[in-house]
């Protein structure tokens, strides 16, 4: 079996503590949770062939980590974890960049962490990032898998097409299946984890 790199463990294992402190906020998303973190026992294997690399909005990342900081248990843990590891992200934009808003291309990032294009690649379960700068709106958008987003730093989110809502840190968020959903960063940087289960 091969060994996990302490920094990305302890990220994988705080993230698992937020979900848990939060799990009466979405029911309907535990057996998902648990499916996750129970295949993540197991270790997948370091992405050797990863190349760093930041984007515009990465300059956002710093304010988005000093908020998340102040955010209740244990969501600062979670955010130096994620500091630990961030060295090592390949940023992406979003292939919804073309299409979107003016302020999208360079106000966004996002970043897998475990699963393809990752630090840790595997094909059962996907954990990653995004970042939303200041002001900006990340469009709608659905996808197959399930999702459960983990709120770094405040933001609005929608599902549905129902009205925005307030997120604060260390709120959870749940997607099903195909759902339709967004993001809108306030004044402050919106950060947030996002863990889906992509396996059989």
């Amino acid at each position: 079996m091969p060994d996990r790199n302490s920094n990305l463990q302890r990220f994988i294992d705080t993230t698992e503590a937020g979900i848990r402190a939060r799990a009466s906020d979405v029911p309907d998303a535990m057996a998902m949770a648990g499916r996750i973190f129970a295949a993540l026992k197991d270790p997948g294997i370091v992405n050797a062939g990863n190349a760093p690399t930041r984007l515009p909005a990465c300059d956002h990342l710093e304010g988005a980590l000093a908020a998340a900081g102040e955010g209740p248990d244990p969501i600062p843990e979670i955010g130096e974890a994620l500091a630990a590891i961030e060295p090592g992200f390949a940023w992406v934009r979003s292939p919804r960049s073309a299409p979107a808003a003016e302020g999208f291309l360079d106000g966004h990032a996002n970043a897998n962490i475990v699963g393809e294009g990752g630090l840790e690649v595997r094909h059962d379960v996907r954990i990653g990032v995004s970042l939303v700068a200041p002001g900006i709106h990340y469009p709608k958008h659905r996808h197959p898998p399930e999702e459960l987003y983990v709120v770094m730093s405040c933001g609005k989110c929608m599902r549905d097409d129902n009205p925005f809502g307030l997120k604060r840190s260390g709120d959870l968020v749940h997607n099903y299946p195909n759902a339709w959903h967004a993001m809108h960063a306030t004044d402050v940087p919106l950060l947030a984890i996002w863990c889906l289960w992509v396996g059989e």
